[in-house]
Order: structure tokens, then C-alpha cells, then sequence
């Protein structure tokens, strides 16, 4: 079908924030951020990336629809076939268990995947 062919010609845009805990480490943190930095080079179908750092600035901090996010991480693929395979990816995997996941304060992941 036409869908079908769509969702595999169209490039994707995978965007996920969450909070991390206040009792993370600035060690911690660097080792979270150094892994989902290194992931373009271990996983060939990322291609591109881009990291941020909130600022906590005083309007994010206290916006009525609830606090920043601390880290952002967006990559772009291809086609969502090639999104899946990072998602599966062994060294995606491994960054969320090893370096996300402990530190992250539990609910505040948010993501979304969409056609660019």
C-alpha cells in the first residue's frame, strides 16, 4: 500500500528527555552523556545526532505545566525500519540499562518518533 511505502522512504526524527535523579553524580551524568554521544559511532544507521543540556533557567524551572526535562537526545534515520534496528540495538540497550536508567529519575522519559 501507499502507507506502507511512505513509512519506509521517509527520514525519522527520534526526540526523548527525562530527568535526572538530584542525586545523580556529575560523574554519572558525564557517563549518560559520553554513551548516547558514542552510540553514532556503533550504531551506523544514526545519521545524525544531537545532545542538550537544560539550562535550568528560572522560567523552565517553574513553568505550570511542570519542570524541565534535563537531557534531550535527538537522532535522525533514514526510514523507520532503520529506527527499530537502533532501538533493538544491543548498544542502545546497553546504554539504557548501564548509563540511563539508574539515574533517571522513574516516569520523566518522553519521547517521540516522527516523519521529518
Amino acid at each position: 500500500t501507499t502507507d506502507s511505502i511512505i513509512q519506509v522512504v521517509m527520514p525519522v526524527r527520534h526526540i526523548v528527555m527525562f530527568t535526572v535523579q538530584d542525586e545523580a553524580t556529575e560523574t554519572q551524568i558525564g557517563e549518560l552523556t559520553s554513551g548516547l554521544l558514542a552510540l553514532p559511532e556503533k550504531i551506523p544507521e544514526i545519521k545524525g545526532h544531537e545532545l542538550g543540556v537544560d539550562m535550568k533557567l528560572p522560567s523552565g524551572q517553574a513553568h505550570p505545566a511542570g519542570k524541565n526535562r534535563s537531557i534531550a537526545w535527538t537522532a535522525d534515520f533514514d526510514n523507520d525500519a532503520d529506527y527499530e534496528t537502533y532501538a533493538a540495538h544491543p548498544e542502545h540497550v546497553a546504554c539504557i540499562k548501564e548509563k540511563i536508567a539508574p539515574i533517571i529519575v522513574p516516569g520523566t522519559r518522553a519521547a517521540i518518533q516522527y516523519v521529518r
